[in-house]
Formats: structure tokens, C-alpha cells, sequence
């Protein structure tokens, strides 16, 4: 099976790469293996998982990935997604603040369209 959609990592004004930072900050390998199981699961079937518990709409053109308690909140360009922001999620409600920064991320990303395709490392 062929990935149907590609996967980008936003880049911010800075260069900082806010998912990336995320992955690979310190996780152990089971988590990571799950968060990049969810990403790959993205590109074969797209907006599919809106249909599972592994994502959901959030706010306007927001849109999150949920795998226990990681959120990789991302956007639809397109057949492009383009993951802008990730958290560990420690309460029952989706923090206000964390998507205040996607969407700042969202804004930033229309406005300059800085990403790289994201590599999906062999596990």
C-alpha cells in the first residue's frame, strides 16, 4: 500500500521545528513508535481517521492527532498535511493555550508556507 498524502513539519520564523522537537525530545522508543505509527496512518488514509479515535477536528482549519496522551495538532493543504504543534495532554479538556499556538503556527505557516517533508525514520 502506497502512502496516498504527504506529511510536512511546519517551520517557524526561527527554524525551530515544532513536532520534531517534540519527537525526538526525550521520548522513549514505545512512544515514539506509536507517534509515528499515528503520522504514517495520516498519509495512507488521510481524513479517514477523523472516522477513529485517533483524530478529531479541533477549531477551524485545526485538526488533532491523539495517541494515549500525545496530540499532534496538524492542517490539510490540499494532499499535503502539515503537522504545526504536538503536546502530552494532562487533562480532560484540550488546553486553550496549545491551540492558541497552533493556530499562531497556522497563520504563520499560510503566510510563509515554511515546512520540510517529514522522513518517516525506520523503526
Amino acid at each position: 500500500m502506497r502512502r496516498k498524502y504527504s506529511v510536512a513539519l511546519f517551520i517557524d520564523h526561527q527554524g525551530n521545528i515544532p513536532v520534531n522537537e517534540y519527537l525526538f525530545d526525550q521520548k522513549n522508543e514505545k512512544d515514539l513508535n506509536i507517534l509515528i505509527h499515528v503520522i504514517q496512518r495520516l498519509a495512507f488514509v488521510g481524513q479517514d481517521l477523523l472516522d477513529t479515535n485517533m483524530a478529531k477536528p479541533i477549531e477551524g482549519p485545526l485538526f488533532e492527532l491523539r495517541k494515549d496522551r500525545h496530540r499532534i495538532f496538524y492542517t490539510k493543504f490540499g494532499q499535503r498535511f502539515v503537522l504545526l504543534s504536538a503536546f502530552p495532554k494532562n487533562t480532560p479538556k484540550t488546553p486553550q493555550r496549545e491551540i492558541q499556538i497552533a493556530m499562531d503556527y497556522y497563520q504563520e505557516y499560510t503566510e510563509t508556507g515554511n515546512c520540510q517533508e517529514f522522513n518517516f525514520p525506520s523503526l
